[in-house]
């Protein structure tokens, strides 16, 4: 057996040695074992060569133009912009509606509200001129670009118009129907006979 001459580090990759082909080989405390491919056999997968070091990426030093240097998550760095504060009014990451979207869906209330009033007490042109209104209002933002649903304003014109034409269709009959004596006479006469 050998004595190493001087200190090595365990870590030094070892001197290639000539063992004795009767004596086998030659086991050298001091020295750091021999790699895979030095002994007999196959290689195992699990050994790595004894050449490559151990890295430790966590630990490395940051490359250059890295976040470190430029800033960090806490606050921007000397290049980096500034960040904006959300808009008021509106939640963040979503557009304002336009502000005279209300015109088209009130139209669009008002048309349908004017229907059913004509059907149930005859008095819809009460609730359809101001449909008619603020429809043509509500169309007129669109065109300037201050609303954009010109659907919901077309529903209410139109059926704001169809009430006004249907109320005054039946007061057109109306007036005809009166306009004969003897449908007045007989609703004179059937009124005057309830009481």
């Amino acid at each position: 057996m050998t004595q190493p001459d001087e200190w090595k580090s365990p870590y030094d990759p070892p001197k290639p040695s000539t063992p004795d082909a009767t004596s086998g080989p030659v086991f050298d405390p001091g020295s750091a074992p021999t790699s895979a491919s030095d002994q007999a056999g196959p290689p195992s997968p699990y050994q790595q060569p004894y050449e490559q070091p151990y890295q430790q990426p966590y630990l490395q030093q940051p490359a250059q133009g890295s976040e470190y240097q430029q800033g960090s998550a806490y606050g921007p760095g000397p290049h980096q912009p500034q960040p904006q504060p959300p808009q008021y009014g509106a939640p963040y990451g979503y557009a304002a509606p336009p502000e005279k979207n209300a015109l088209g869906v009130w139209s669009l209330v008002l048309g349908i509200l004017s229907v059913v009033m004509l059907f149930s007490c005859l008095v819809g042109f009460l609730a359809a001129i101001p449909a008619v209104i603020t429809g043509h209002l509500s169309r007129k933002a669109h065109k300037e670009g201050l609303a954009d649903n010109p659907g919901l304003a077309l529903g209410g014109i139109i059926t704001g118009w169809v009430t006004i034409g249907l109320t005054l269709l039946a007061a057109a009959g109306i007036a005809v129907l009166f306009s004969i004596p003897e449908f007045r006479e007989g609703f004179f006469s059937e009124t005057s006979s309830s009481y």
